[in-house]
């Protein structure tokens, strides 16, 4: 299976552009890439550690004897309140025609719960309240033609591409007197939309790391010579991925942003690549999570969804980490 998460794409933007303290330490038999993470919340100073990508073994007591030595371990280290782990595990994978059965839909919500559930009774996992990595992920197969995909787009999404070819909105690589244009209109979109983007000095340095090594770039629509929609995606192995977005909100009505995927399908064609990875997906039949608000162009393409076990937390510290996690729940209410 392809694994960006422990990949050394990442391991180099973790390290050297967003400067993240790291390690890589055994687990299960292989040598996992980690991340440190603190946080001072007075009079507090929080640390807990973050591996995403693992793969459990199918030895359920070798799995708990590892996770009670992972646990003893870090009960030695002052402030370590709770290890993250991210499973690459499956639940399954399936292509987009079978979201069309309502029984589907529902036994597929039942058996995410029930593997939360499992997590909790069989390994002391609590299910992770801060979700770093998606639990479902879509994946398109790009080696098709523009008229191929555009065929199996379904009838809205359809409209709204041509809709904007009709607008004159030209795609294209971003020169680099349009980075801090979209930049500032990035930051501006973050501020409306209450999310965080990385530091403008970080966001340089991914640029130039992609741009150098050919490993990404930023593709933009625009129109009138104005920005509309960008995209930062990276290249891996034979992938392009969809790293970071911005989409204007004057110009929604036009559909930049969903023409800007379209024709990057068609650009990674060119560069030889074979499939697109949005990295992230709502869990099959959740309404209300987060990721269902962008998930309107993925829907709308012939694609293979893969659901993962999902993020928990192995606690270390439970007073310390019912503090931090009740920190998290007030910080995103504001």
């Amino acid at each position: 299976m392809y694994n960006l998460y422990q990949s050394n794409l990442r391991k180099d933007i973790q390290t050297k552009i967003y400067n993240k303290p790291h390690f890589t330490i055994n687990l299960f038999g292989k040598d996992y890439f980690w991340l440190v993470k603190e946080k001072n919340i007075w009079p507090f100073k929080t640390k807990w550690l973050q591996i995403m990508w693992v793969e459990f073994p199918t030895d359920k007591d070798y799995i708990k004897s590892e996770l009670k030595k992972l646990a003893q371990k870090y009960k030695k280290e002052k402030w370590v309140i709770f290890v993250q782990l991210c499973l690459l595990n499956e639940i399954i994978r399936f292509e987009n025609v079978w979201i069309r059965s309502d029984s589907f839909l529902n036994d597929m919500k039942e058996i995410r719960l029930q593997v939360r559930q499992q997590m909790k009774e069989l390994y002391w996992l609590e299910t992770a309240f801060r979700e770093n990595m998606p639990q479902a992920n879509i994946v398109y197969d790009i080696t098709k033609s523009d008229e191929e995909l555009m065929s199996e787009m379904n009838s809205g999404c359809k409209e709204r591409v041509k809709k904007a070819i009709k607008k004159g909105i030209e795609f294209g690589v971003a020169s680099p007197d349009q980075y801090d244009l979209f930049y500032q209109k990035w930051i501006e979109l973050s501020w409306m939309k209450g999310f965080n983007i990385i530091p403008k000095e970080q966001y340089h340095k991914l640029i130039r790391y992609m741009t150098q090594n050919n490993r990404g770039n930023l593709f933009t629509s625009t129109i009138n010579w104005d920005i509309i929609a960008g995209s930062i995606c990276v290249y891996d192995q034979h992938r392009i991925i969809y790293l970071y977005w911005f989409s204007n909100r004057e110009y929604s009505n036009i559909w930049g942003h969903h023409y800007l995927k379209f024709k990057i399908f068609g650009h990674a064609r060119k560069l030889w690549m074979t499939y697109v990875d949005m990295l992230g997906w709502a869990p099959t039949w959740f309404p209300n999570h987060p990721l269902n608000g962008v998930s309107k162009f993925k829907e709308s393409l012939w694609w293979t969804k893969i659901e993962q076990y999902g993020s928990y937390d192995l606690i270390i510290r439970p007073r310390l980490y019912k503090i931090y996690k009740l920190y998290f729940r007030l910080k995103h209410k504001e």
